[in-house]
């Protein structure tokens, strides 16, 4: 006998093998499929654990049509609807796209089974949180934006990883500003790496009037502010809400809007750490703070700074077309487009509200991480600067 035949031979009952498999699972797939009082919960409970052990070795395009069969039937065992769901892609993602009664827990379990599995849950309508939890922590992009648009609750910790996930994941970022359990303070910490529509998105979701909260908390500004040694968290808590801002120097001294002018006219040219040190004084923020919004190159949150220091809407047309007179520096430059744009933040901002929105970058949190921007440096004013008494002096 020829090796060929021999082959075939030995072949033949593999193959006979096969298809008296494929024949039983067509016909255990035609009892799953009778409609409801046919068979008793037991026998279809029996003839799922028939089923899994006959799927085992058949071929995936077999698996494949018998999925799509099975996914027709209503009432299926919840043991062989996992054992379908968490099989290979060809065949889970059929009963994922076509069932529509799979236990939210089988779900979560197929969120590991692979990247397919996981963009075909993502797709699925009535997610649970439990789901959602499970796709959110592969970290990847489009299954991402896809469950940010579903009707699920996040967790305090998945939402600040994906205000980290949002400094270079766009799509995440818009899905993410209009999600309720966004805060302010993870807002305002967007907004640094947020282009101009959705900065103008984040300032007009977090608008507030904080009108009641300064009313309730102003009989403690006397006490904490004149103490010796008052408490520093609740000293920052007040500062946070303050309604009033004057712009002093490093003495503590008032300073005229002329010199706040002028100040920021050469700080928005040239950023420097003694006029960020200066802009900072101003303005009642850290210096970092203030070299953060001095190196922005969009500019919205200088035209923030300047509404909180006080500045008239003429005097800062005055300060940008200043700066944009003086001889290029290391700030970012700005055309008479952007300008307009800068000045339509200006105009839409309140006074209190700029305040309010300055002092949340100024502030760190339990987010303190989050908030931290990459878009520049810190920077410290020298001793030199301390020592003379303040920039504000010189200019």
């Amino acid at each position: 006998m020829s090796a060929t035949l021999a082959t075939q031979e030995d072949d033949a009952p593999l193959a006979a093998a096969g298809a008296d498999r494929e024949a039983l699972a067509w016909r255990l797939a035609d009892v799953l499929a009778l409609p409801d009082g046919r068979t008793t919960a037991n026998d279809r409970a029996m003839v799922a654990d028939m089923m899994i052990a006959v799927l085992g070795g058949l071929d995936t395009p077999v698996r494949v049509r018998l999925a799509a069969r099975l996914s027709g039937a209503a009432g299926l065992p919840p043991s062989l609807v996992r054992h379908l769901v968490t099989d290979v892609p060809p065949v889970g993602l059929v009963v994922i796209e076509r069932l529509a009664e799979v236990p939210q827990d089988v779900l979560a379990e197929a969120a590991n089974a692979s990247a397919q599995h996981r963009a075909a849950l993502a797709a699925r309508d009535g997610m649970s949180d439990a789901l959602a939890e499970a796709l959110l922590a592969h970290d990847e992009a489009e299954v991402v934006s896809a469950v940010l648009t579903q009707q699920v609750a996040l967790t305090a910790g998945r939402v600040e990883a994906l205000v980290q996930r949002s400094r270079h994941d766009a799509q995440a970022r818009k899905a993410l500003l209009a999600r309720p359990e966004l805060r302010p303070s993870q807002g305002f910490a967007m907004f640094w790496w947020c282009g101009p529509a959705d900065r103008r998105r984040v300032l007009t979701r977090f608008a507030m009037d904080r009108t009641v909260l300064q009313d309730t908390l102003q009989p403690l500004y006397p006490a904490v502010f004149t103490a010796d040694d008052p408490d520093p968290l609740v000293k920052r808590m007040l500062r946070l809400v303050d309604r009033r801002h004057r712009p002093r120097g490093t003495n503590g001294e008032v300073v005229e809007p002329e010199v706040v002018a002028r100040t920021l006219t050469a700080a928005r040219a040239t950023p420097t750490p003694e006029f960020c040190h200066a802009v900072g004084l101003l303005a009642g923020v850290g210096t970092d703070t203030a070299a953060r919004v001095l190196h922005d190159p969009g500019g919205e949150p200088f035209a923030i700074l300047a509404k909180s220091a006080g500045l008239s809407r003429a005097a800062f047309a005055e300060v940008q077309a200043g700066a944009a007179a003086l001889p290029p520096g290391d700030g970012p430059r700005f055309d008479d487009d952007q300008r307009e744009v800068l000045m339509a933040t200006f105009d839409t901002t309140a006074r209190d509200y700029a305040r309010a929105v300055l002092q949340y970058w100024d502030w760190r949190p339990e987010a303190g991480a989050v908030l931290a921007s990459p878009a520049a440096p810190a920077i410290t004013a020298s001793r030199e600067l301390d020592e003379q008494g303040g920039y504000l002096g010189a200019v």
